[in-house]
């Protein structure tokens, strides 16, 4: 048997109990029928991503299959997420033959961008409501015209037209329709669910690669003639998963981020164990990852959450004590494994922890040198010359530097500055407005999450093409406001329930009659 034709079917194996899992989470959001929708649509994209014989075929593929999705879906937007990661994220430059050879880098999101956001971004366009601006709205279209206006600076017309498309598809598309496109608590937390349901069959396969060590999905990348710099990534002789993200710490990004919108959704019914079972599912796949940066992410996702829900903390942990008493009477040899692996605790793979700090120091030179607008040539500086890895390339393990170094600190002010407010606004939404049919404190946790984990990688593969389309998310909270309501059919009644995002408050007076919340911990 071809091994592409091997590794399609252990992914469909593998795959198939996380998305009966995924099914009993999302059926009570979306509808049986949607959820069909969505895992169909899910293996038919797998199966095209490993017997097609080259990107573009995939490509035609996904275009035919888009113009399903939009005939049949209720909400395309969300097949846009649960089809983001269902290919390697590794981007194909596509040209015109005799004119440009190389008009833009695509990757599934990008295409995705292309056949689902843009007519989503067109038909809302055309509603007035949906052009007016407001504070992040201004925030997010400087930063991109500014990246854009620095393009300009690469000189050629052809590495001009490859980039600005590119900032376009990433940042103001997904962000526009994500900000717009969200009107209800019912489709904020579609969307949380639709990051759950698109992580949760990866997840598994983590596991599966660091098991067995083998990336499953490499065949694919051959098959599309992509040379990767590094393929088999290890730490302290685990294989660190990637799956589709191609990078380990980006497939750790995902399930982190996967894990936050678990916890921060909503649902008109309880999920029971089934929610319980997919954040297991989660946590192996974002332990598979070898990624501290991503678990240290979710462990402040956790500790927000838990902080703004001090009973159910004390609960929480209350119940956790004969537990950690037995591990550390047992004292079990993964225990020592997995602390060897934690960072400034374990001794593995100290050599990161230098060169971050090295890259640290370093960079704030190259900043020094070009304080304001950055370069495009900061790799070629003596100074990021001495940090070229056994790679051959200079790996800027920091969005935040990455930034200042590229666009300068004007660029890092105006993102800053953007993802700040955002952070803000919502902490006093959740402050002002307690709510029992969006977790304002989980979506705000994650958003934390995201922005710390950030600071130890640079946004490479999928990370971007999460923490876009997230903002726009936390832009639409903001739009509604307090005034956000449910919108179940008229004649809908349900509990909302929660796992661990808020106890019980009065609930919102909606179109909808909404029982009281039960809250992971408390009684009714």
């Amino acid at each position: 048997m071809p091994e592409y034709l091997r590794a399609l079917l252990y992914v469909l194996i593998i795959s198939a109990p996380a998305l009966y899992i995924a099914g009993k989470i999302a059926v009570p959001l979306i509808g049986e029928a949607e959820f069909k929708l969505w895992r169909n649509c899910w293996v038919i994209a797998t199966c095209a991503t490993f017997l097609s014989r080259s990107f573009f075929d995939f490509a035609a593929a996904l275009a035919i299959m888009s113009l399903y999705i939009h005939r049949n879906s209720k909400q395309p937007v969300l097949l846009y997420v649960i089809l983001m990661f269902v290919a390697p994220c590794v981007p194909i430059g596509v040209g015109i033959p005799g004119v440009f050879n190389r008009i833009i880098d695509l990757d599934p999101p990008r295409l995705l961008a292309v056949v689902i956001l843009l007519p989503i971004a067109i038909r809302l366009w055309r509603e007035h409501d949906n052009r007016e601006l407001r504070g992040p709205d201004v925030l997010v279209i400087a930063f991109f015209v500014y990246i854009s206006l620095l393009a300009l600076r690469l000189g050629d017309l052809n590495s001009i037209l490859r980039v600005v498309p590119g900032y376009f598809l990433d940042i103001l598309l997904p962000y526009f329709v994500f900000s717009r496109s969200l009107r209800s608590a019912l489709e904020i937390n579609q969307v949380l669910l639709a990051f759950v349901v698109a992580a949760l069959p990866l997840a598994a396969i983590g596991f599966f690669e660091i098991w067995r060590n083998w990336r499953i999905y490499y065949v694919v990348v051959l098959q599309w003639d992509v040379v990767l710099i590094t393929v088999y990534l290890f730490r302290d002789g685990f294989l660190r998963a990637a799956t589709t993200s191609v990078e380990s710490i980006a497939f750790g990004f995902l399930c982190m981020t996967a894990g936050g919108c678990l916890l921060a959704l909503r649902t008109p019914k309880s999920l029971g164990l089934w929610r319980y079972a997919a954040l297991g599912v989660l946590m192996i796949g974002l332990l598979s990852s070898v990624s501290r940066g991503p678990w240290l992410g979710f462990a402040l996702c956790a500790m927000v959450l838990l902080l703004t829900n001090l009973r159910v903390s004390l609960k929480l942990l209350v119940g956790m004590i004969p537990g950690i008493a037995t591990l550390i009477f047992l004292h079990p040899p993964f225990i020592d494994r997995f602390t060897n692996l934690l960072p400034f605790v374990g001794s593995a793979d100290k050599g990161s922890e230098t060169y971050r700090s090295r890259l640290f120091e370093n960079s704030i030179i190259v900043i020094e040198r070009y304080p304001l607008f950055g370069s495009d040539t900061f790799v070629r500086e003596p100074e990021m010359q001495t940090m070229i890895q056994g790679q051959g390339i200079v790996d800027v393990v920091n969005t935040y530097l990455q930034i200042s170094l590229h666009y300068g600190l004007i660029g890092l002010l105006l993102f800053a500055v953007f993802f700040g407010v955002l952070a803000v606004k919502l902490g006093a939404l959740f402050w002002t407005s307690k709510s029992d049919i969006v977790s304002y404190e989980g979506v705000l946790a994650l958003l934390a999450a995201m922005l710390f984990t950030i600071a130890t990688t640079s946004s490479v593969s999928i990370i971007p093409y999460i923490y876009w389309p997230f903002s726009g998310l936390c832009a639409a909270l903001l739009r509604r406001g307090a005034g956000m309501e449910w919108e179940f059919s008229p004649m809908a009644k349900a509990g909302m329930k929660s796992m661990g995002t808020g106890l019980p408050y009065p609930v919102m007076q909606t179109s909808v009659e909404i029982k009281k919340m039960r809250v992971l911990g408390s009684r009714q």
